[in-house]
């Protein structure tokens, strides 16, 4: 919710988060960080799948990001305050650990929190069909 107010309070005409908060905390703004505006406003498409979750420039085709699904530690959208956007963490070789808030209009919010969450549960029932064997000392 903290990092979706900050980049409401950022971007001029971002939707939401109106209700005025705190300053952050010290240690919020260390997991916070500083913000990446550069791709605020620009519509994207959105691919979700079992194995990633890509942010692509609708106009250009240039990829923003790609982030396996295993580096996604977090994800939330449709909060009554923040109905228009979803957020999630993820970890990349770029940015390290990193919160990506997506503005979904006319209400794609919950279905893109809920996409999130669908493939979520079928990668984990991947999982649980084929499990990872284990490496003996033998093997290696």
């Amino acid at each position: 919710r903290e990092a979706i107010g900050l980049v409401c309070e950022a971007v001029p005409g971002a939707k939401g988060a109106v209700r005025r908060r705190e300053p952050c905390g010290r240690s919020l703004n260390s997991i916070l960080g500083k913000s990446n505006l550069k791709f605020a406003g620009m519509p994207i498409t959105l691919t979700i799948s079992t194995s990633s979750l890509n942010l692509m420039a609708s106009d250009c085709k240039q990829i923003i990001a790609n982030h396996h699904m295993q580096s996604i530690s977090f994800a939330s959208g449709g909060d009554p305050d923040t109905a228009e956007y979803v957020a999630y963490v993820a970890k990349d070789p770029v940015n390290q650990r990193a919160c990506h808030i997506l503005e979904c209009p006319e209400g794609l919010a919950q279905d893109v929190i809920s996409t999130i969450g669908q493939a979520f549960e079928l990668r984990f029932k991947q999982y649980l069909k084929n499990p990872p064997k284990l490496v003996t000392p033998h093997d290696r």
